[in-house]
């Protein structure tokens, strides 16, 4: 399923990492989307589970207008994954040794899986 997600969310930004950015280049903008696992959790039934998957957005200065629907609309088009309901936070950094904001939302996603 990391594979389908990495595949994905590239159809909507050529910078797509999964943890950290880490390999992300130092020079280049941060610009790029982050995904990762969050939690495991069993369904009550004991029939399957679910994932929780986080996706940051990450953009300098501020994030695109209708990039956050881009990207839920590639998550939602993979089977059995959902938007997390509830709220979906932004959080805002200064980029180290510039003046530059950098603004970041996370997105959560359900994978469901049956057993």
């Amino acid at each position: 399923m990391l594979s389908q997600i990495k595949t994905a969310l590239a159809t909507v930004d050529s910078h797509v990492y999964y943890g950290t950015a880490v390999t992300h280049g130092k020079d280049l903008p941060w610009d790029y989307i982050v995904f990762s696992r969050d939690t495991l959790n069993r369904k009550a039934n004991r029939a399957g589970y679910a994932f929780v998957i986080n996706v940051a957005i990450v953009r300098e200065e501020y994030i695109p207008e209708g990039l956050e629907d881009d990207v839920v609309a590639a998550m939602e088009a993979l089977p059995g994954v959902r938007m997390v309901e509830g709220t979906h936070e932004y959080y805002y950094r200064v980029k180290p040794n510039t003046k530059h904001t950098v603004e970041m939302v996370v997105l959560h996603f359900t994978v469901s899986r049956k057993l």
